[in-house]
């Protein structure tokens, strides 16, 4: 799990790494500083795997004007103990003047501030959350443009202190400027103000949620293990586009995020297109806890899934099985089949958008969430001691002709055939290994000398 600051009491960190490590606790995403405004509530991580905005930690993510030092602050300096402690709050929403769609009030603070290690200017790098190209540098302002088309944008750098020039490329990483309070000449707190800048389902291009991408990402700075995609219950389970067995594959600019519709109010979209090769394709990671035939269902939500034969391929014990599906046959939970699954990971369902339908169809396919459910466990291994006759184990044909006696019960007909000619195969050996003969063997045997008792007797 997270490890999210509730408003109850603060869950103090143990784990590894650095003392900043040992220390992190945050904020829920959309708790804001009391008397700040309205926050928006999105544990969505809108850039997964960037590099966190600053070089090096600890870094300390609040609000610069609701904060010690700022205009509506509680009074003190900026660099009060407690700007740079633990925990972290957002202050995306935060209210100001700026339009904003996503928030509630349809206004306020765009990106997330946050304070470097210590409270001094023009010392602290601010580095490349992704790799990509450098399209503006202002009075205050660097806007990096990935190349998965966020924009990324990080204010207040000292001007002097920027490498960087237009047009250049820069990996993720490289060095941007160094963290002060540059502002137009109108100085503000020593802080870096980054936000993402995305298209979104509904709206277009906007300021989205940046505080869960910088936790997720300073967590991987700290080496604090990630949440784990765990197994599934021996019944089966679901896995949501919001948690974390799923991940998005391909340019994050052609994927749409929904934050009202779906399981569990959320799901993801992308065009359907008819290259030979997938552009876009979203992955449910399984791992299982038992063995066994599961049915894979797929939640569907008709204004979002318009494709007529939707591209699934499930990986299951070592096998892929492609599945396609109409989405217009209806919406909710909709079966892909059953499947055979092992125990453990290397397992997955993967939905790819080169469903073969034409751009020029607007269709779409949807990235939602995948449900397991367990028909039937998996068939035990046979018992080499009683279920595998040889030709010095006799078996009575009576008893093999259903199969009953070997295996789970849950065999095909097919399967239990074929057990029964082989088993019958082996009632021809009138003695069994102990030296004791069957009752099959002692008919056999009886007939046979009875045979040539009469030969015996016409020959006489």
């Amino acid at each position: 799990m997270k490890r999210i600051l509730g408003t109850c009491g603060i869950l103090a960190l143990t784990l590894l790494a650095t003392p900043a490590s040992a220390e992190f606790t945050y904020k829920p995403p959309g708790e804001l500083v009391p008397g700040s405004g309205q926050g928006r509530v999105d544990s969505k991580i809108y850039v997964p795997n960037m590099r966190f905005p600053i070089e090096q930690a600890p870094a300390y993510a609040n609000s610069q004007v609701w904060g010690h030092g700022g205009y509506k602050g509680p009074g003190g300096g900026q660099c009060d103990t407690e700007n740079y402690s633990y925990p972290w709050w957002d202050n995306y929403c935060e209210s100001r003047s700026w339009d904003v769609p996503l928030c509630p009030s349809g206004n306020g603070h765009q990106g997330q501030d946050i304070r470097a290690a210590t409270c001094e200017d023009n010392k602290h790098w601010a580095v490349a959350a992704e790799a990509g190209t450098i399209t503006n540098i202002g009075t205050y302002s660097v806007y990096l443009q990935a190349d998965n088309g966020t924009r990324h944008r990080y204010l207040h750098m000292d001007p002097a202190s920027i490498p960087v020039s237009e047009g250049q490329r820069v990996a993720k990483g490289d060095r941007l400027g160094r963290v002060s309070n540059a502002f137009g000449g109108t100085p503000t707190t020593i802080h870096l103000h980054y936000d993402l800048h995305q298209n979104v389902s509904g709206i277009g291009n906007t300021y989205v949620p940046t505080y869960m991408s910088l936790v997720d990402s300073y967590e991987r700075l700290l080496g604090i293990p990630q949440e784990p995609c765990e197994a599934l219950g021996p019944d089966g389970g679901t896995l949501d586009d919001a948690g974390p067995c799923f991940e998005l594959h391909g340019p994050p600019a052609s994927w749409r995020y929904v934050t009202d519709a779906g399981h569990d109010g959320d799901l993801h979209w992308t065009k359907a297109w008819d290259d030979p090769d997938a552009s876009n394709w979203a992955q449910w990671h399984v791992e299982t806890s038992e063995a066994g035939t599961y049915e894979v269902e797929v939640y569907v939500v008709a204004d979002y899934a318009q494709a007529q034969q939707a591209r699934y391929v499930v990986r299951h014990a070592g096998n892929e099985t492609e599945k396609r599906l109409d989405y217009t046959a209806g919406d909710g939970w909709r079966s892909l089949g059953e499947f055979d699954f092992a125990q453990g990971a290397d397992q997955w369902v993967v939905n790819y958008d080169n469903t073969g339908e034409s751009l020029d169809l607007d269709r779409r396919i949807i990235a939602d969430a995948v449900r397991l459910t367990r028909i039937r466990p998996a068939q035990p291994e046979p018992d080499a001691g009683t279920t595998q006759p040889d030709a010095g184990n006799t078996v009575d044909a009576g008893q093999a002709d259903t199969g009953s006696d070997v295996g789970s019960g849950t065999d095909s007909d097919q399967d239990g055939e074929e057990r029964e000619q082989s088993t019958r195969a082996t009632t021809t050996s009138s003695c069994s290994s102990t030296g004791e003969s069957s009752p099959a063997g002692l008919m056999w045997l009886l007939v046979v000398l009875g045979f040539g008792w009469r030969r015996r007797l016409a020959s006489k």
